[in-house]
């Protein structure tokens, strides 16, 4: 178990709001064996034939498909009174796509008081004091860190930087708030192991980027020693009729990015962006499309962006 103290305003969720006690109205939702035999909606061989245990007693009907989501709100069930779900768990009921999915399926991390024993696909993270007021929100029954918060601790429990940049960054964005939100919470957090790293990060961070790799493209370039592009930069002709959206890019330059993902590929997507280009050319941009081939051999790549946003500063 991981010690994390805290200080502040609120208190933990009182009985019946708690984590364990939520519930889903859906027929594949988790639910506690011992109160569907308590309330004698099934026997005991029913449940142990007809469904399949998650964790201590949390089910799921057998046939379920078990997302992420599901996985989650399982934990949540099992877990002690009072606890607060967080990390990549509250990651994904923020929306986070790129982390969270894969993250809970190892694990689920969850804020406890006390010392309850372990068990696998949970880890525990006790802590002993109030969360600072807006720390916590509550949807559908469940209590979980904010936006703010779950950013803030998805950053510092992770090692490498880059990572840690571009969860805070995805968090940000499918959470719907702003990096700088984050310099509040960070003071409240004061003392917390990784706190004063993060709070060194959040200069490479923005919440306008959309995916992880964009994140990782952006700080290339500025490493490269380019100016800050502009993450999801709207393209717009002579008449202000949007053309296109670059996942990044210098618009007094006149320079255009675009990470190349398979979405891209799908034939509707591809004639899009072949009428785009046609367009952006004819208005005088350059325009890049990286994969993740090109971003393993930065030098290149880094060059021939730079002398474009070089050209675009002499002809301006």
């Amino acid at each position: 178990m991981v010690d994390e103290a805290e200080d502040g305003l609120v208190s933990a969720p009182s009985r019946g709001k708690s984590l364990n006690r939520a519930t889903l109205s859906r027929r594949d939702a988790p639910f506690l064996g011992s109160d569907a035999i308590a309330a004698g909606r099934l026997s005991p061989y029913q449940l142990r034939t007809r469904y399949r245990r998650l964790f201590p007693d949390v089910y799921v009907v057998a046939s379920c498909v078990v997302t992420p989501e599901i996985l989650v709100r399982a934990a949540a069930l099992w877990a002690p009174e009072g606890s607060v779900l967080g990390g990549a768990g509250a990651a994904l009921l923020h929306h986070e796509r790129w982390y969270a999915p894969q993250s809970v399926t190892k694990t689920t991390d969850i804020y406890c008081p006390g010392t309850p024993r372990t068990v696998p696909g949970v880890r525990l993270r006790r802590w002993s004091r109030a969360f600072p007021k807006g720390h916590l929100v509550e949807r559908e029954g469940v209590r979980f860190t904010s936006a703010a918060r779950t950013a803030v601790d998805v950053g510092r429990w992770e090692d490498d930087d880059d990572i840690a940049i571009a969860k805070i960054d995805a968090v940000c964005n499918r959470g719907g708030i702003t990096v700088n939100a984050l310099g509040q919470t960070i003071d409240q957090m004061s003392g917390l192991h990784g706190v004063n790293r993060i709070r060194s990060l959040l200069r490479w961070c923005d919440e306008r980027a959309d995916s992880p790799p964009e994140t990782r493209l952006r700080l290339m370039l500025i490493r490269a020693g380019l100016p800050t592009p502009t993450p999801q930069l709207v393209i717009r002709n002579e008449y202000g009729e949007k053309i296109a959206t670059a996942d990044l890019g210098y618009e007094k330059q006149k320079v255009a990015i675009f990470y190349d993902s398979e979405l891209h590929r799908e034939k509707g997507n591809w004639e899009f962006d072949a009428w785009a280009n046609a367009q952006m050319a004819e208005l005088g941009w350059e325009r890049f499309r990286v994969t993740a081939q090109m971003m393993r051999s930065p030098g290149m790549l880094t060059r021939q962006i730079g002398s474009a946003v070089m050209r675009g500063d002499w002809s301006g």
